[in-house]
């Protein structure tokens, strides 16, 4: 990753509410040559008094760094759904951007269109799920998984936001939700894929 050079290609500035400092820059991708920024939010004044400084401070936070866009942020779904995978990549990019009760909603909502997709209309989400379960569209563990992202989901759709979301508690519910879609739609488009293949061989090879 490379920095790319030019008068605005690096920048800080301090919130005056919370004086915050976001120092940020903008780098080239070795390999692809895309563009990306990379950022830090610190408590307090820095005074980065030339890029050279700037630079070394983004690099003793590397850890921190916060890429926009992110690779989460361009994750993809393939076999699911143009609507439902879009909504799927984008509770990713809620949650690359700290806006993890978005996050866990979208995935909650996810869940929930998963099971309309399949015709699964009857009831609440937890019906849905346990529905999917009977149907033999997911296993065990993966309708005790939905379950999971249906009650963190629950306490953001009806406005329970006492308690706040963590970014671990986003993370797994975004895993979670991604074995549902891998469990309903993609894993079963693998095995037809795998399947058709053997046939068209065999059917070549008698031909």
């Amino acid at each position: 990753m490379a920095y790319v050079d030019g008068t605005r290609a690096a920048a800080w500035f301090i919130d005056p509410e919370t004086v915050e400092t976001t120092t940020m820059a903008c780098f080239k991708c070795d390999g692809c040559a895309g563009l990306m920024i990379a950022s830090v939010v610190t408590d307090g004044y820095e005074d980065h008094e030339s890029i050279t400084a700037l630079l070394s401070f983004l690099g003793d936070h590397r850890d921190l760094l916060q890429w926009s866009p992110s690779t989460s942020g361009i994750r993809g779904f393939p076999d699911v759904p143009e609507h439902i995978g879009a909504a799927a990549s984008e509770a990713y990019r809620c949650a690359d951007s700290k806006n993890l009760r978005a996050a866990v909603l979208l995935a909650r909502s996810v869940i929930e269109a998963t099971a309309k997709a399949k015709n699964v209309l009857n009831g609440g989400l937890r019906q849905k799920v346990d529905e999917m379960h009977e149907r033999g569209l997911i296993r065990e563990h993966i309708k005790e998984g939905a379950h999971e992202v249906r009650h963190l989901g629950n306490d953001m759709a009806h406005g329970d936001f006492v308690d706040p979301v963590d970014k671990e508690d986003a993370d797994l519910v975004l895993a979670l939700m991604s074995e549902v879609l891998a469990e309903v739609f993609q894993s079963p488009a693998k095995v037809a894929r795998a399947r058709a293949a053997r046939d068209a061989k065999k059917q070549a090879s008698t031909s």
